[in-house]
């Protein structure tokens, strides 16, 4: 799929299942007033259960994705776009290239480091065995 492909079938999903902006951002166990403008009725009258089962943003997203009926138990249900298509729009649409590429080359640079630094020498250790013959010694001299 191209990302435009992505874009529309994420888009259809959202206007099939009339998910709103406060339904993105609500808590699941929320009632959401899906027309906040809306002073004609009282809020607790427009007042709906949240349209999403999931928790986090990534489980809403499989929510939306995902091929059949959610099963929020399911770790990996079978979404109607590949990852690897996924991962293309995310790293093509969602996320500033520069900055990603930037940290990764740090981490790696940091790890490479890590390895090239000379062994450290141990710092000495005060003895902190006791000699228990010795101490019978001074015992019988008192």
């Amino acid at each position: 799929m191209t990302d435009a492909q992505i874009e529309r079938l994420v888009i259809d999903e959202l206007k099939k299942r009339a998910v709103t902006f406060y339904d993105m951002i609500g808590s699941r166990d929320q009632n959401i007033d899906p027309e906040p403008e809306d002073k004609t009725r009282p809020a607790n009258q427009r007042a709906r259960r949240n349209r999403f089962r999931g928790v986090s943003e990534s489980e809403r997203m499989t929510e939306l994705l995902c091929r059949g009926e959610f099963n929020p138990y399911e770790s990996l249900p079978p979404l109607k776009v590949s990852l690897k298509d996924l991962f293309r729009f995310w790293w093509n649409r969602c996320v500033s290239q520069d900055l990603v590429v930037e940290e990764i080359l740090e981490d790696i640079f940091s790890y490479f480091t890590e390895l090239m630094r000379p062994p450290q020498k141990k710092a000495e250790e005060m003895d902190m065995t006791l000699d228990f013959e010795g101490l019978s010694d001074l015992d019988q001299a008192a």
